[in-house]
């Protein structure tokens, strides 16, 4: 019975394991230095030698031919300031008096921003020192500002230790307050240097923004005034393309079928119309392989109107997420010449954890071997705990791809069959000995 059971164990062992020998295509992976792990893209040569629509059936390899994890890396979200520098002036308060005339003078630049402002009042007592800031945000669509940062000049007078308001308005008149009592400080204390220069308060759309010094106090010499805006997206390949020329299908006029290269990740379709001012309604349809039904994916018109720098054209269809292989495009009225279908797409990323010795391996295109699920993303985490928000790790370049086993690994071989076929086997026979083993003990009569 025990030389049964290592029997079994060994013919499992045949049929579970996954070798290199298994898969058609191979690329050797470039790393850049010494790290535990890696991020990889692929490309479009790898999607044409992958044989399932679930990307199973790729797998890495170290130097010894050993698989490593290997495993999809979802995208993370990433968090970025950007900062623009913003025109401003210095907005005149003239001295308060009783009776006097008061005129304002307003200079716009030939883009329409406010360029100087000045307040000329009858009084001949001296003006006060200007105590407010004025930025002009444009008069087409203002951005929408949440937050500013000063810069001082390099010559400002230290320590600096300001509270200021912000207000906002669209004709100069009617302020609305965003923010109040905002603390600016700069203190430079035996080559200490302590800052707090960004001023964060309601988002406005309003052209205007003052910041205005809270008391007596005064602006220190400003160099520049800054929006900065803090913004969250996901860290996402950027969009490719693939181009797929169609062919007619027999007895089905405007009916057109393409065959795209592998299960690339669509996002988005368009199609290019071969003839100007042309237009159609066009109706996509997709599906898997030759046995499937067609399923509906959207529809729109498509048009071409114009030429040259006048042309006008439609717009491409977000489909959301589509790795089919087989497209058609149904037109009407029905269009004499194949459009070309275009596909874009987000490549997929895998994370990549180094064992073994190195060169690493990308294998690709088998109908036997299936890759494992890898639990890499507890790896991941614990990697990333000690680096800043949206760390992903470095990036792992492919090489030109060439053959592995080629077709020997596209067509299902007769040997694992044959083992799979003897393995049940002696399943059978092992548990027809339990059974004859059982039987003889039963009938067996017990010793006097």
């Amino acid at each position: 019975m025990r030389k049964l059971s290592l029997l079994l164990l060994a013919l499992a062992g045949s049929v579970q394991a996954q070798t290199p020998d298994e898969f058609a295509w191979q690329w050797p992976i470039a790393l850049e230095g010494d790290q535990g792990a890696y991020r990889l893209e692929l490309d479009e040569s790898v999607y044409a030698h992958i044989t399932r629509s679930d990307l199973r059936d790729l797998a890495a390899f170290n130097a010894d031919g050993q698989p490593v994890p290997f495993a999809p890396l979802a995208h993370v979200e990433t968090q970025t300031q950007q900062r623009s520098e913003l025109r401003w002036l210095r907005l005149p308060v003239a001295a308060a008096s009783s009776g006097d005339s008061l005129s304002l003078r307003l200079e716009r630049d030939a883009d329409g921003r406010v360029r100087d402002l000045q307040l000329d009042s009858g009084s001949t007592a001296p003006a006060s020192p200007s105590a407010d800031l004025l930025i002009d945000l444009g008069e087409k669509d203002p951005p929408s500002v949440s937050s500013l940062r000063l810069g001082l000049d390099d010559q400002a007078a230290l320590p600096v230790n300001l509270r200021v308001d912000v207000l906002a308005s669209d004709d100069l008149a009617q302020w609305q307050v965003l923010g109040s009592d905002l603390a600016i400080v700069a203190i430079n204390d035996n080559g200490l240097r302590i800052e707090r220069l960004r001023l964060d308060f309601d988002a406005s759309h309003q052209r205007y923004l003052r910041l205005r010094v809270v008391g007596d106090s005064t602006w220190p010499a400003i160099a520049r005034i800054e929006h900065e805006r803090r913004e969250t997206g996901r860290d996402l390949p950027e969009l490719r393309e693939v181009a797929i020329e169609g062919q007619p299908v027999d007895g089905k006029p405007g009916v057109f079928d393409y065959r795209s290269a592998g299960p690339f990740p669509a996002e988005r379709l368009d199609l290019r119309l071969p003839a100007a001012n042309t237009v159609a309604s066009v109706r996509f349809e997709a599906r898997d392989d030759d046995d499937a039904p067609w399923y509906p994916v959207t529809g729109f018109t498509a048009f071409r109107l114009g030429g040259g720098s006048d042309e006008v054209r439609h717009l491409p269809a977000d489909i959301g997420l589509q790795r089919q292989r087989q497209w058609r495009v149904v037109t009407e009225p029905a269009l004499a010449q194949a459009p070309t279908l275009v596909l874009s797409y987000r490549p997929d990323r895998f994370v990549l954890l180094t064992q073994g010795a190195a060169p690493y391996r990308l294998m690709a295109g088998s109908t036997r071997a299936s890759r494992p699920d890898y639990p890499v993303q507890a790896a991941l985490a614990a990697a990333g705990a000690s680096k800043p928000s949206g760390w992903q790790p470095p990036r792992a370049t492919l090489g030109e791809g060439s053959v592995a086993a080629g077709e020997a690994a596209l067509s299902p071989l007769r040997g694992p069959q044959y083992r799979r076929w003897l393995l049940w086997a002696v399943l059978a026979v092992g548990a027809g000995l339990v059974l004859i083993v059982s039987l003889r003990v039963l009938r067996t009569p017990p010793a006097a």
